[in-house]
């Protein structure tokens, strides 16, 4: 039977049945599962009582459907907004998120390393968006004006409201939810918030990812002024939650020496091996240790008394030369290349605050174009503690785009290869804003034009740098200062909604529309990228036209992964016969490309998927 490719992302419920058919197949009746034995399997884990601690809110019904729908639309590229289409990695998707994540299930699936956030608010006046999962990418295009008028003004869920923090957990749960399935194993998520909503994004995070998988909850002073005219208090902070995937595998980095910090370490010794510092290895007051007595390997005693290791392990770092006698007292010589770093603490009160940020802003714009951006430390210190170098990291509220500034700054401070995939849905700007008197119209021309800015600011450095043989003696790095831009729109397959309606003259018109499987006026180009990323393919796939003749045909590559495509009305024989498929190979074409007696034999030779 010759298959369909897919038209739609990955059914999230039933990739979730399918992996619990791998692990307790038993349970299943009839392709459908059984409570009764899944409870006698499980016996005491299964809850059956009443009254038990949950988390419920107004719309969880809803949320659940918004979760379990699949999405339906597409990822378009737009090479003219992007910067080195073809070279970079590195991504820029507009489009309302949770769409896009469904999209990004197949072909990113557990290969994010770190994702942030800062998603708004829940302010009173904070947009919150109005999921409709029924039809989704129709609700979106209405929403942000690209259907049916100028579209809806998406910035108020006002305290009024009976549904306020509802609507913002429904609005919330369903985007973490599908972004967990994105992150690798050892991989962690950072979420910005504040008062108004953090009790309830902790409840969510701890549904989504496991109460066992929260990290830590750090407290960030992001005013380094105090407001006088609060009525109570002058609110100075904001939180980051941050969980794991899977707390067993995911390792903290430590964070970098300050200035300070190393000041600390000298050679007054001139050891070859670096600037040191000592230590004392003996127990002082209440200290407590181990009591023995010590004889170094050059006859120098030491009575018993308390020290703070074991006997081994001083004869260990007196063999390798790393004590230092004063009188009577012993010390060890801690290396400056032994200390790993800083343990980050959940106190952040010296990385960067909110003024900061608007003066990175500034900057680059000239203007305040965007007034809540996180300043660039503040996320680097999230990407020194999550990442390291050919990591992907996510950012799902991209806002003014400070993730991808501060993820192409670090590579070129730490020669790093890290990179992002950045979405923003194009939330108009107000008409009074100053955003909009310079000429963005929506926020997500904001991020787009920042990360312009920075890659020319970043080309011109490393021109400067090069001129001055500065980097003749250090190791050159071909950074990716660049990234492809994808916007969110309709299929390009004609996808088919239920009709509701009894009229059999209307049923059959809409009929007529599915005679052919694309819309008109489709580019190739599209078609291709909407077949890579439902059959999960990533979106850096390269495109390369074949050299056979008799008709157009594409291979797409995703590193070892690769596919054929063509989208021509008929395929040739010699095609069939220059191609030289196998087994193993797919080949996408037109249903009507082929002939019946072309499909059965090409659904023997290779893997053939059909539009």
């Amino acid at each position: 039977m010759t298959k369909k490719v897919s038209k739609e992302s990955l059914n999230i419920s039933e990739e979730k049945i399918a992996e619990l058919k791998k692990v307790i197949p038993e349970v299943f009746t009839e392709e459908k599962i059984d409570f009764e034995k899944l409870e006698r399997t499980l016996g005491k884990e299964i809850d059956g009582k009443d009254e038990k601690y949950s988390f419920n809110w107004a719309g969880r019904k809803e949320t659940f459907k918004n979760i379990q729908t699949t999405a339906k639309g597409t990822l378009k590229p737009v090479e003219k907004e992007s910067v080195n289409f073809d070279k970079t990695e590195n991504l820029f998707i507009e489009g309302d998120n949770l769409e896009v994540l469904k999209l990004l299930q197949k072909a990113y699936f557990n290969k994010i390393k770190m994702i942030y956030i800062d998603p708004p608010y829940n302010t009173g006046k904070d947009f919150v968006y109005k999921d409709n999962f029924k039809n989704s990418i129709q609700s979106y295009l209405e929403q942000t004006g690209q259907l049916n008028g100028d579209g809806v003004k998406l910035t108020t869920n006002p305290e009024t409201n009976g549904r306020f923090h509802s609507d913002w957990i429904s609005m919330i749960y369903p985007r973490l939810f599908v972004a967990r399935n994105l992150l690798k194993e050892d991989g962690v998520i950072f979420v910005s918030i504040d008062d108004n909503e953090v009790t309830n994004l902790r409840k969510v995070m701890d549904e989504v990812f496991g109460e066992e998988n929260f990290v830590a909850c750090v407290v960030w002073k992001r005013k380094r002024g105090r407001d006088n005219s609060a009525k109570w208090f002058s609110k100075s902070h904001e939180y980051l939650l941050i969980y794991s995937k899977n707390k067993e595998q995911f390792n903290t980095s430590f964070l970098d020496l300050d200035e300070t910090t190393k000041k600390a370490y000298k050679n007054p010794d001139n050891d070859s091996r670096g600037d040191y510092r000592m230590l004392a290895v003996w127990a002082r007051g209440t200290q407590g240790g181990c009591k023995y007595s010590f004889t170094t390997k050059e006859g120098t005693e030491f009575a018993s008394r308390l020290w703070l290791m074991s006997k081994e392990n001083l004869k260990k770092l007196d063999k390798e030369n790393k004590l230092i006698i004063r009188g009577n007292n012993i010390y060890r010589k801690l290396f400056i290349y032994e200390n790993k770093g800083k343990i980050p603490e959940t106190i952040w009160d010296n990385v960067s605050n909110a003024a900061n940020a608007s003066d990175e802003i500034k900057r680059l714009f000239g203007k305040i174009v965007f007034d809540t951006p996180k300043p660039i430390p503040y996320i680097q210190e999230c990407l020194k503690i999550a990442t390291s170098s050919n990591d992907i990291i996510l950012d799902f509220f991209a806002g003014s785009g400070t993730t991808a500034h501060s993820v192409l700054d670090l590579n070129k401070e730490d020669n790093g290869n890290r990179k992002f995939i950045l979405v923003q849905i194009p939330e108009k700007t107000d008409k009074k804003s100053e955003a909009y008197k310079q000429g963005y119209k929506t926020i997500s021309e904001i991020g787009k034009e920042r990360i312009r800015r920075v890659i020319k600011q970043i080309e011109k450095e490393q021109k400067e740098k090069s001129k001055q043989k500065k980097l003749t003696e250090e190791k050159k790095v071909n950074l990716d200062l660049g990234f492809k831009v994808f916007k969110l729109d309709k299929s390009n397959y004609k996808i088919w909604e239920k009709y509701e309606g009894k009229d059999a003259k209307e049923l059959k018109k809409q009929l007529e529309l599915f005679k052919t499987p694309l819309i008109s006026g489709y580019k190739n180009e599209d078609v291709i990228y909407e077949c890579m990323i439902k059959e999960g393919y990533s979106l850096n796939s390269k495109i390369e036209k074949t050299e056979i003749k008799s008709n157009n045909i594409y291979k797409v590559i995703d590193g070892d992964l690769f596919f054929y495509i063509s989208l021509d009305s008929e395929i040739k024989n010699k095609t069939i016969n220059e191609l030289k498929l196998k087994k193993e190979n797919i080949f996408i074409c037109l249903d009507e490309a082929l002939n019946d007696s072309k499909k059965k034999n090409l659904s023997i030779q290779c893997n053939l998927k059909v539009i």
